[in-house]
């Protein structure tokens, strides 16, 4: 989680959520080429010792593995931004370009944050305001999202006059 305050203004600020990415895209595909490269090395040479059934197997294994690193790579490029202005509270999801846009007037929004009833389980932490809910941080670990709760709690508090 990121948070930036405009200079210009004390109640202008805006967090920028992402989830904790280990590996970026290039390593994602370098682990990929290497994991694919050992695989059909092994798969060869089974395959020229006789017994060939291992390829296609280990072309599957191959597909396989892509498909998931891929899926993990677009989850883990997802994005929030939440926006807290003079009048309202803005959240923006999305991978490459905003897919999803939330508005709410600031003097009426309220920041939950329910502890699960599981024990183990995360916390969710919502913006809500008239009757419509939205949650946010999802991706973040339970510090992260109570810390990000209380700075939320924190700046709402700020009167506007």
């Amino acid at each position: 989680m990121n948070a930036a305050d405009d200079p210009t203004d004390s109640l202008d600020c805006h967090y920028v959520i992402r989830p904790n990415r280990s590996l970026s895209w290039r390593g994602t595909l370098i682990f990929f080429v290497v994991a694919a490269g050992v695989t059909l090395t092994v798969a060869l040479m089974f395959a020229l010792k006789g017994a060939w059934l291992i390829l296609p197997f280990s072309g599957l294994e191959i597909m396989l593995l892509g498909v998931c690193l891929y899926q993990c790579a677009r989850k883990n490029a997802e994005c929030e931004v939440v926006y807290i202005g003079k009048d309202f509270i803005k959240i923006e999801r999305g991978r490459k370009q905003v897919d999803e846009r939330v508005e709410f007037q600031r003097s009426w929004s309220r920041i939950n944050l329910a502890e699960s009833r599981l024990n183990g389980y995360p916390s969710r932490l919502t913006i809500s305001s008239r009757g419509k809910e939205v949650e946010i941080g999802a991706s973040l670990v339970n510090d992260e999202r109570l810390a990000l709760a209380r700075e939320l709690q924190r700046k709402l508090a700020i009167i506007v006059y």
